[in-house]
Order: structure tokens, then C-alpha cells, then sequence
């Protein structure tokens, strides 16, 4: 988990939560109904969450916890889809690769891959808006 939301977490519990006593029962429960209901991430948005983590240089196993602290279960099962869209994405030639210490991949975006990623947010914005104009009306 990141640090902010480390930090989140810690002050809700100290103020939102103080009051509140759940059995360890119903703890579960609730993390099990809260993953059934977990809708999956579309391609678009898993490609641009990837797209946006590989700005930094990381590995495979740091871009699989950073997409789950976002929300996105997809991999959850199935890692090997997440290797399998990196190794398309170093085929494109939209990433860069090295491998450091004993057997650790690096991936992170080349100039070609920041494009990509430019326009896959420039397309977000424009979704996100047009929703924004659709709720407000």
C-alpha cells in the first residue's frame, strides 16, 4: 500500500472508525462481499494504469501491487496477463527494459510509450468530461 494511503487509513482510524466494533465474522464478510463486487477494469483503463506506473522504472511485482492499490482486481488470478501485456508492449517498442540484480526485469516507458500514454489520457479526460456534462445537465 502507498504511504498516503497508509496515512489515510491510520487517520480514519483513529477518528471515522473509533467508534465502530465489527466481530471478526462480520470483517469477513464484508471483504468478501466488497471483492464479489469489485467490477473489472476495462483494457483501456488497465492499459493506461500500466502506461501511467512505468513513468518510473519497476518491476513486474511492483506494477502488480501498484494496480491492485488501485482497484484493479483483473490480475488478481491471472498475473500472467499482466506479463503477457508487458511483453506486447515491449514488442511495440512502447518500453524499455533492463535486467538488474539476479534474474529482475525492469520495464519502464520510452519516448514512444510516453506518446502512447498521452493519448491515452488526453482520451480519458475527454471521457470523464463528456460523464461530468452528462450528470450535471
Amino acid at each position: 500500500m502507498e504511504e498516503r494511503l497508509r496515512k489515510l487509513k491510520k487517520a480514519m482510524e483513529r477518528t471515522v472508525f473509533d467508534e465502530l466494533n465489527f466481530t471478526e465474522e462480520h470483517k469477513k464478510k464484508i471483504r468478501n462481499q466488497i471483492r464479489m463486487q469489485k467490477p473489472e477494469a476495462s483494457e483501456e483503463e488497465i492499459r493506461l494504469s500500466i502506461f501511467q506506473l512505468l513513468v518510473q522504472k519497476r518491476t513486474g511485482f511492483e506494477l502488480s501491487r501498484l494496480i491492485r492499490a488501485r482497484g484493479i482486481g483483473n490480475f488478481e488470478e491471472n498475473e500472467g496477463f499482466l506479463y503477457m501485456s508487458l511483453h506486447q508492449f515491449e514488442q511495440k517498442n512502447y518500453l524499455n527494459t533492463t535486467w538488474e540484480e539476479p534474474d529482475v526485469k525492469y520495464y519502464q516507458l520510452n519516448h514512444k510509450g510516453m506518446k502512447v500514454l498521452k493519448a491515452l489520457e488526453k482520451k480519458s479526460e475527454g471521457r470523464a468530461r463528456i460523464l461530468k456534462e452528462m450528470v450535471e445537465r
